[in-house]
């Protein structure tokens, strides 16, 4: 058990050196053109054109994004209906990838993904 809470301590303290922030419109349009959102098998790009696509295992889904009220919106086919989030950014400890915090406006639910760079 003293091992436990001496590793929990350590993991604790090192969490604490990470940055969390939110992110404003522009910086949400500027960054998620350039990576690729993702955690395990499942990842999500995003064109400057409002495209984005959903890929989870062998499934994709294409819908489209935009930038609302300095929050990440998004629209998946059939549904023509916008659903919008605030977006955070997280600088990494060490080696680890930054990564990205969706927050729900609705159900304040949070979804974080490893900021990973876009595939060419």
């Amino acid at each position: 058990m003293r091992v436990a809470a001496i590793l929990f301590t350590i993991f604790l303290s090192a969490t604490a050196f990470a940055e969390e922030r939110r992110l404003s419109g522009d910086e949400i349009a500027n960054l998620l053109p350039a990576i690729t959102a993702s955690i395990g098998t499942v990842h999500q790009t995003f064109e400057s054109n409002g495209d984005t696509v959903f890929t989870q295992g062998s499934r994709v889904s294409s819908g489209r994004w935009r930038v609302r009220d300095n929050l990440y919106c998004s629209t998946w086919p059939p549904s023509d209906a916008w659903r919008c989030y605030e977006v955070r950014f997280e600088k990494s400890v060490g080696d680890a990838p930054d990564r990205i915090i969706w927050v729900d406006t609705e159900n304040r639910e949070e979804t974080v993904n490893f900021i990973l760079p876009k595939a060419q």
